[in-house]
């Protein structure tokens, strides 16, 4: 099976992210699955019932394939986001949130609006970093710091230009904002890790999760690659008159470095004389 696949893109990603912007853990790829037939090689399943965010803290941190089922899943809402179950009475109510909202109907506005793949579309998921891929995924999802986040979506609007937007509720992070999100509307997602996968999966303080569909590839190396001159990794601090082109600069701060070079000029005249 794996000598069908064409895993180029995806080493080729991993290189570039790896080289250029260098997350502290493995950028992965996530691949849905609309049976249980389908199962890539050398795939582990969860030890015990777990969270979303935790099997893949396994691919990301461990570099473990995973693979996982309804079965494997310890969270309903994960379960639910990604397709995997239908919301139960608890969900739709909004009783499952309610720990982090004032009552009962925030917590279940809250609830309905939680991204999620449709009921049964989704039977399995597997997960594995992009350079130990055994099967083609279908979104790729990278944690990093807001530098390195920066720099992904830097590279997204290279050449479309406009603005990324996100929308985040601070919980259901890595499954529904990240993972279903992704599926749904096939484009780049921001999030910020949720309280279950910094307690459960190692999310860290410093950490968002940047993801995106596997056709936005070439776009994405694209923009790496065209935006390192100009916004490199890590981001050279500058502190005192910022090192910026003059058509970037306010009037009297370009008038400031003329002056700046005109003095500058006049030393360096009188010491060779």
């Amino acid at each position: 099976m794996s000598q069908e696949l064409n895993l180029e893109p995806y080493l080729e990603l991993y290189n570039e992210v790896m080289a250029s912007i260098r997350p502290k853990t493995f950028p992965f790829g996530v691949k849905f699955y609309d049976n249980l037939e389908e199962r890539p090689p050398r795939v582990m399943r969860p030890p015990t019932p777990m969270n979303v965010c935790q099997a893949t803290a396994l691919t990301r941190y461990h570099g473990r394939l995973m693979y996982f089922t309804l079965e494997d899943m310890a969270c309903i809402i994960g379960a639910v986001a990604v397709g995997m179950m239908e919301p139960p009475e608890n969900m739709r109510s909004g009783k499952i949130a309610a720990m982090l909202h004032a009552d009962l109907e925030s917590a279940r506005r809250f609830t309905d609006l939680v991204p999620r793949i449709p009921p049964g579309k989704v039977k399995a998921i597997a997960s594995a970093p992009l350079d130990r891929l055994t099967f083609e995924p279908d979104i790729v999802v990278i944690y990093g710091n807001t530098s390195q986040a920066m720099r992904i979506v830097q590279a997204y609007l290279w050449k479309r230009g406009g603005r990324a937007n996100f929308s985040t509720g601070g919980e259901y992070s890595l499954c529904a904002d990240t993972l279903a999100n992704t599926y749904n509307t096939q484009d780049l997602s921001l999030a910020i890790p949720c309280f279950g996968d910094r307690k459960t999966a190692m999310a860290q303080d410093d950490e968002l999760t940047v993801s995106f569909p596997v056709a936005l590839i070439p776009e994405i190396l694209e923009g790496l690659r065209g935006t390192a001159q100009t916004a490199a990794y890590p981001t050279p601090f500058d502190i005192g008159f910022p090192q910026m082109p003059d058509y970037t600069l306010t009037e009297w701060a370009v008038a400031f470095r003329q002056q700046q070079r005109k003095v500058s000029v006049e030393r360096t005249t009188r010491n060779t004389k």
